[in-house]
C-alpha cells in the first residue's frame, strides 16, 4: 500500500484529517480537484496489492473523515481492522461507488466481469483500457496519472480482491464494518459496479445509499470541497 499526505501549512499544525481510499488503479490525482477544509490535513491511500504500510504517526489528529472510492471501501474496512483505535475519532465514514466486496456476484463486482478485466489487461490493450477507465482524455491528469502505473502492478492489485471472493465467506451484513459507515453514495449510471449490487450491500448493512441519478463510477468529479462528501 502506498500513501501521501498533503499537509496544510498556514497557521497552527492540523488536527483534523481527511482519511481517504482510492479506488483500483487509481493514484492520488484522482481527488486533487477536491478543496480541504480548513484546519484539515488529507492523508490519500492506494496500490492494494499488499497492506504493507510504513508506520503512519496519526496520535495529533482530534477528528477523522474517512472517504473511500471504489475498492477503497474493501480497502478501508481492513485497515480499520488493523487500526481500531482509529475508530473512536472517525466523525464520518463516507463510502462512494463501492462495497465492502469488490468482487461478488450479488454485492460487488460479479466475478465474470472481474475475470474479463484481467483477461483483457494486457499491454496491447493498455491504452484502450485507460481511456475507457478515465472517460476519454477528458480529464487528462487522471489519465496521465492512471498510465504511469505498470499493466502488472494494476493486474496483481485486482487479484487480490479476487481471490479472497474465491476463499473467504462473503456474508451480508458484513459484521466487522457494521455501524462503520455513516453514508454511501451510488450512481445511477455506474457501468463498472452495479447499482442493484451496491443498493442491495449497503441496505444489507443498514443503511440507504444516496443516489445521484447522473453519477458514473467516477462520483469524485460531482464534488468541489471534501466536506460535501460528509455534510
Amino acid at each position: 500500500m502506498q500513501y501521501r499526505f498533503f499537509r496544510q501549512t498556514e497557521g497552527a499544525a492540523c488536527t483534523g484529517l481527511v482519511l481517504h481510499f482510492n479506488g483500483w488503479a487509481m493514484p492520488p490525482e484522482a481527488v486533487q480537484h477536491l478543496r480541504l477544509p480548513h484546519g484539515y490535513d488529507l492523508l490519500v491511500l492506494w496500490d492494494y496489492r499488499t497492506d504493507a504500510l510504513a508506520p503512519l504517526e496519526l496520535g495529533q489528529y482530534e477528528q477523522i473523515h474517512l472517504t473511500a472510492w471504489s475498492m477503497g471501501v474493501w480497502a478501508a474496512d481492513r485497515f480499520l481492522g488493523v487500526h481500531p483505535e482509529l475508530r473512536e475519532r472517525i466523525g464520518s465514514a463516507t463510502a462512494i461507488a463501492g462495497t465492502g466486496y469488490p468482487v461478488n456476484d450479488l454485492l460487488g463486482i460479479p466475478r465474470a466481469h472481474c475475470e474479463q478485466t484481467l483477461s483483457e489487461l494486457t499491454e496491447e490493450n493498455r491504452p484502450r483500457f485507460n481511456r475507457r477507465t478515465c472517460g476519454g482524455k477528458s480529464l487528462r491528469h487522471l489519465f496521465e496519472a492512471l498510465a504511469a502505473r505498470p499493466t502488472e502492478e494494476l493486474r496483481a492489485e485486482m487479484l487480490r480482491p479476487y481471490h479472497e471472493s474465491l476463499l473467504t465467506p462473503q456474508p451480508s451484513p458484513k459484521v466487522e464494518a457494521l455501524g462503520l459507515w455513516t453514508r454511501a453514495y451510488v450512481g445511477a449510471r455506474d457501468r463498472i459496479l452495479p447499482l442493484e449490487n451496491q443498493l442491495r450491500y449497503w441496505r444489507g448493512q443498514g443503511l440507504e445509499p444516496i443516489l445521484l441519478p447522473e453519477g458514473e463510477h467516477y462520483l469524485l468529479k460531482l464534488f468541489t470541497h471534501w466536506q460535501e462528501l460528509w455534510e
